[in-house]
């Protein structure tokens, strides 16, 4: 079967179709990673985002249910080059593609991706429909002007059991099974939607952990959260990664920037001057340094490729969070000293 890449500026890209069979739109992005696809697929933050996978053989080995992110597809859709053409007749590749369609997720093979990274790369991210006809007479809205957290973020409140006697307020932006499993270790966790009524949890807790999730981290929907944690942080300690890191960038004063086509793989050097540790990512967008000159953030780590600030604390406060995902999964496990710190960071506070 047929299916088409039908892009923004008119390119349409042709290739054979696979997983479900319906069709879809969103920010077509990449990723570097070259194992972890379901791990990919199932990530909130990959939210109305068509993935691309840039390593081309993709399905060449059987998924492992239980190592997914969420309970469901989260991409739009997924791009690749020749994992239909190497697979058709084995049987991880059969059951991929019954996953795929149990999921409702799309894809599109026999794509030339090297070629589709490069235009992603010189043109910056791409809106793009998935679809079954090759018509170009379509509408391409933002997908990042929607609300996504409210898609993704848990729909109940749920206890996770922890060590070392804490407790911590898990704010639930779009989080991956991952984080919430690294995390517990540090403590025990309230996990809860991010339009709760933070303020009255809050006072039950010894910490605020903000999670990843998708999208926009200047989108109005997510004010309140950024005015908690300004009020949060004067009473007790607060801790984010991805979105997390964001937010928490933007409560004291800075801003956020949408990037060219953003980081997403496992293979990103991060360093402090001193180390540098290979982390994973999936973001789009990252906080402005200049914006931090005058706030109480300093920025402890950057990305070795681009100078992407990769890790803020504040300079009085017990507050950092990181841009990086030190759950690390799929990917290297460098970056787990992160959630050492914040076990630290709370005994500093007895």
């Amino acid at each position: 079967m047929k299916r088409y890449l039908v892009f923004q500026d008119g390119t349409v890209i042709e290739g054979e179709g696979f997983g479900h069979d319906g069709e879809s739109y969103g920010e077509l992005v990449f990723t570097t990673s070259m194992t972890g696809y379901l791990e990919s697929i199932t990530d909130p933050s990959y939210r109305n985002q068509i993935l691309v996978f840039a390593s081309p053989t993709i399905g060449n080995y059987d998924i492992s249910m239980g190592s997914e992110e969420s309970g469901q597809g989260q991409v739009a859709g997924i791009v690749t080059r020749d994992a239909h053409s190497v697979l058709r007749s084995d049987s991880s590749w059969d059951h991929f593609q019954e996953y795929l369609r149990a999921k409702g997720v799309p894809g599109i093979d026999l794509v030339d991706t090297r070629q589709l990274v490069r235009k992603i790369r010189e043109g910056g991210t791409l809106r793009c429909h998935m679809s079954n006809s090759p018509s170009t007479a379509r509408a391409f809205p933002d997908p990042m002007d929607a609300d996504l957290v409210s898609l993704v973020t848990c729909s109940a409140q749920y206890r996770v059991p922890g060590r070392n006697g804490r407790s911590i307020l898990f704010v639930d932006l779009g989080t991956k099974k991952s984080l919430v499993r690294e995390m517990s270790a540090v403590g025990s966790l309230l996990v809860v939607p991010y339009n709760a009524d933070l303020e009255v949890l809050a006072g039950e807790y010894d910490a605020v952990f903000l999670s990843n999730g998708p999208g926009d981290p200047s989108h109005k929907s997510l004010s309140g959260i950024i005015d908690f944690v300004r009020r949060a942080s004067e009473r007790m300690p607060v801790y984010g990664v991805c979105l997390g890191h964001q937010i928490i960038s933007q409560a004291f004063g800075g801003r956020t920037a949408k990037m060219k086509f953003g980081h997403r793989g496992s293979n990103h050097a991060v360093g402090d001057g001193t180390h540098v540790m290979i982390t994973t990512h999936n973001h789009g967008y990252a906080v402005d340094e200049a914006s931090l000159a005058g706030t109480p953030l300093q920025v402890i780590q950057r990305d070795i490729n681009d100078g992407t600030v990769e890790k803020i604390r504040h300079r009085d406060l017990h507050v950092f969070s990181v841009q990086y995902h030190p759950e690390a999964s799929p990917g290297p496990h460098d970056a787990r000293v992160f959630f050492q710190d914040i076990l630290k960071d709370m005994e500093a506070l007895q």
